[in-house]
Order: structure tokens, then sequence, then C-alpha cells
């Protein structure tokens, strides 16, 4: 698919993140990284129940990714399919491979601002040290989650992540900080890891729609991590 797309190499001495990658172990239910319950509020605790009654029950009627509508950051990071990682001086692109999506993370330095809320929002990033840390807000609030379960979050959302690479570039480490006071009492922190696939696997077009029309589930659990 991106068959002779030249890549600004990375200026200085920072990692080069460029490949494909894919979550090492499925996420369904966000936890902390202490592997406890996210500390939401009341209001959103008891939104949250209602959320993974139905998800429990099969009814995924509350989600509109279930809908081909777009998960939004960070729960992108996390489905069960591979993305690409492209990386220049100037900005970093992700490309999903679930329904053809896209992520732009901008390395101008210039400062974070969102005209509008948007369900992936508006992504900045820098590097201190061997870290990439990218810090995004603009989220709408209303159209995504932050798991499958429902986990819910207002439009104060800030998604600070801190990637390394780990295993000699094998693994893709992201330490997520989740900081939105109008639905958790605290800001917290989980980890999320990245396994690097085969240098030859190329991303496919995949059309959420037409895997839907055909009566399959827009997100496909089954999937094998395994590549």
């Amino acid at each position: 698919m991106l068959a002779g797309l030249l890549v600004a190499p990375n200026a200085g001495a920072a990692p080069n993140f460029d490949g494909v990658w894919l979550v090492s172990s499925k996420v369904k239910q966000l936890k902390a990284e202490d592997g406890k319950s996210p500390p939401l509020n009341a209001q959103a605790a008891q939104a949250y129940a209602k959320n993974v009654a139905k998800w429990r029950a099969g009814d995924l009627s509350f989600d509109p990714t279930a809908k081909c509508v777009s998960p939004g950051i960070p729960r992108m990071l996390y489905l069960p399919y591979p993305f690409q990682i492209l990386q220049s001086r100037t900005q970093i692109t992700y490309l999903f491979e679930w329904n053809y999506w896209n992520r732009h993370v901008d390395m101008s330095g210039r400062k974070l601002e969102a005209a509008y809320p948007l369900s992936m929002g508006e992504s900045l990033g820098h590097f201190e040290g061997n870290e990439l840390v990218i810090e995004s807000n603009g989220f709408r609030a209303d159209n995504t989650y932050l798991d499958a379960a429902g986990m819910p979050h207002s439009e104060d959302l800030h998604v600070t992540e801190r990637l390394r690479l780990m295993d000699g570039g094998a693994m893709l480490e992201d330490r997520i900080r989740i900081d939105d006071p109008a639905t958790f009492t605290r800001p917290w922190e989980t980890v999320v890891k990245f396994n690097r696939m085969r240098a030859s696997y190329e991303i496919p077009m995949d059309i959420c729609l037409d895997r839907t029309d055909s009566g399959k589930p827009a997100v496909d659990w089954s999937r094998n991590l395994a590549h």
C-alpha cells in the first residue's frame, strides 16, 4: 500500500518509531496501571455501569463504533488491528487498518489549540530524551468512549502519551495519562504495549461498512494478535 513512499529521517538522536505495530494483548475494559478500575466520579461510574451491563449482554447499541464511527483516541490505538507510524521531523502520522482512519501528530512546536471537538482530537508531540511525548485534547464526548465497554469521558479530556521503544525496537510502550476532571476524581495512567510486525506487512484497506453490511461485527475481537 505504501510502496515507494519516502519518509524523512528523524533529526538528531531521537529514536525512530517508523513501523507497523499491533497491540500485544486485547484491551476491552481499560484498567489503571495497577490493575484497578479507573477513578470515575459517581456520575460517570453510574453511566459506565449501565454501558457495561449492555456490553456484557451483547447489546452494543450504546456504542457508535459498532456502526463504524471512529472510536477516538486513545481507544483507536488498542483495537485489535495494526497501525503504521510514519515519522518525519515535523509530523508523525498514524495509519490505522481499522476503517482506514489516520491520526496526525504535529511536531512543529506550535501551541495545542483545537478549533472544535473532534473524535480523534488534536495532537502535538515532542521528544524528551528517548521518549516521544504526545499531548492531545479537543475531543468529542458524545460519540466516543475510552474502551469497548463504554467508559465515558468529557470534552475536557486531556491525554498525554509517553512512548518508548523496548526490546531492541521489537516492542513499543505507550504510557497513557488520562486527565479529565469532569469524569474522574484524579488523573490516572495506564500502560499499553505493542509488538512490531514483520517488515513485509502492508496494512490493507479496511471498509467497516462493507463488513457490517455482510453481518460481521465492526470490530472483530476474534482476530489473532500473533503476526
